[in-house]
């Protein structure tokens, strides 16, 4: 039996009908000459819901074997496909998680697709700080005792959103929090956006769901070698209670003409993960921990081996760094305030070397800062975007309401969220980013919105 069944499908699909008179309109690469010249045979694996390719929003054939592939992988009771990236998989978890009422518990420093999540619920949320590395000042995520004292404090609270690991690749004690939350019958959602590949190697983090984790959010584009836009929603034997609301929340959010190219590249890496995730990830662990350098972030917690963070004394330094390997055909994922990140990709990686060499005579950073600690606060990001608002200068701000997400992009991780007080340690920290000619998402020319008051 086939372990690609929906691949096999679109497949025979693709090489035995002759005419397609439904939609896409390129009808499989006659109607886009320009598609089929950019890259030559793609469209002919770009299809549409038909009786032998099933249907995601009902699956019974192929796709539904595709999906208990996944599910088998990653040891769920099931697993959802999903075309809209992570963000989709943690709207659609918040949603189902919420569905019935109560308040999300979550990290300052979780993604910006809470926000989205949050407002479908129309939930209030409750944000609790992270720890700190007490050197690198790098987020550890939060801690199972903050998290208890959040879930003490707001008993309303249905479920807590995880980043499993932090985008440095830090492993929160999953369990540990886990066990907290489901102490006070509490869900746990992992958003492991970058952790789908977590379990497959020994040398990596134990995988969320063995952790604890309810509900989790494997980013297969992100950490599992799928097609961008790619990832899976897992549910543990903690969530088949349920599972109607799970389907509910993912019909309504997810596209009715799912992409089967991104579905089979999912197939695939899940196919691939089965036979031998050693193959994919033997040489690439290897070259990467090859990256010795004193100024490598290493804490005391589990690691992605994979993810090589590197810290500097100064941003400028940071930005030279990033700039003399770009010289050299190598880019990185980001940097940012003295902080550059690499993620080597599966299987052999291509001139790591240079960044092996590069890296290895950097000096150790001074220990950071500590920065302040924020208390519990709960905010209700529906109620602040449908206020009346007002724009105000960036440095005017302090104390105002925010009105609006405010990122700095990569990583998309907000500085301020929509309902809450703005503090002077955020405007500075948004005017160093800005400084430096980065990206910051909710921001205009120095204006940004806030509730009127």
């Amino acid at each position: 039996m086939s372990d690609t069944p929906l691949t096999d499908a679109v497949r025979r699909y693709r090489d035995s009908v002759r005419a397609r008179l439904h939609v896409p309109a390129h009808g499989g690469g006659p109607g886009s000459p320009w598609l089929d010249a950019l890259f030559p045979g793609l469209a002919g694996w770009d299809v549409t819901e038909q009786p032998e390719l099933d249907d995601l929003s009902h699956p019974d054939g192929p796709l539904a074997a595709a999906q208990d592939a996944a599910a088998q992988l990653y040891g769920a009771a099931q697993a959802h496909y999903l075309t809209g990236g992570a963000t989709q998989g943690v709207h659609a978890a918040v949603l189902a998680s919420l569905l019935h009422g109560g308040a999300l518990l979550a990290a300052r420093d979780s993604h910006r697709s809470l926000l989205g999540a949050a407002l479908l619920a129309n939930a209030d949320v409750v944000l609790v700080s992270p720890e700190r590395d007490p050197h690198f000042g790098v987020s550890l995520g939060p801690s199972a005792k903050s998290v208890g004292q959040a879930l003490a404090e707001h008993p309303d609270i249905r479920a807590v959103l995880v980043p499993y690991p932090t985008y440095l690749g830090i492993a929160p004690d999953l369990g540990a929090i886990a066990r907290e939350a489901h102490a006070h019958g509490v869900l746990t959602i992992a958003d492991a956006a970058h952790g789908a590949h977590f379990g497959w190697h020994p040398a990596l983090p134990q995988a969320p769901l063995a952790a604890g984790a309810d509900i989790v959010v494997a980013g297969m584009h992100k950490s599992g070698g799928s097609l961008t836009q790619t990832a899976i929603l897992l549910a543990g034997d903690g969530a088949l209670g349920m599972s109607d609301d799970l389907a509910l929340a993912l019909r309504l959010i997810g596209t009715s003409s799912p992409s089967y190219i991104l579905m089979t590249s999912l197939e695939q890496a899940v196919a691939q993960a089965a036979r031998d995730p050693g193959y994919l990830l033997d040489s690439a662990i290897a070259a990467a921990q090859r990256v010795e350098s004193a100024a490598r972030v290493m804490t005391g917690l589990p690691q992605d081996p994979l993810r090589v963070a590197l810290q500097f004394d100064r941003p400028d330094l940071a930005s030279d760094f990033c700039g003399r390997l770009a010289q050299n055909a190598l880019r990185g994922e980001y940097f940012e305030e003295g902080l550059a990140l690499f993620i080597v990709p599966f299987g052999p990686p291509r001139h790591i070397d240079l960044l092996t060499k590069a890296a290895r005579d950097l000096s150790r950073p001074r220990p950071a800062e500590p920065g302040p600690v924020l208390p519990l606060e709960r905010i209700a990001p529906a109620r602040a975007l449908r206020a009346r608002r007002t724009r105000r200068i960036l440095q005017e701000a302090v104390g105002c309401t925010a009105a609006d997400v405010v990122s700095v992009v990569p990583p998309g991780i907000p500085a301020l969220w929509p309902g809450e007080r703005i503090s002077q340690a955020a405007v500075e920290t948004l005017q160093r980013a800005l400084s430096q000619g980065r990206r910051v998402m909710g921001i205009d020319q120095q204006w940004l919105w806030v509730v009127s008051e």
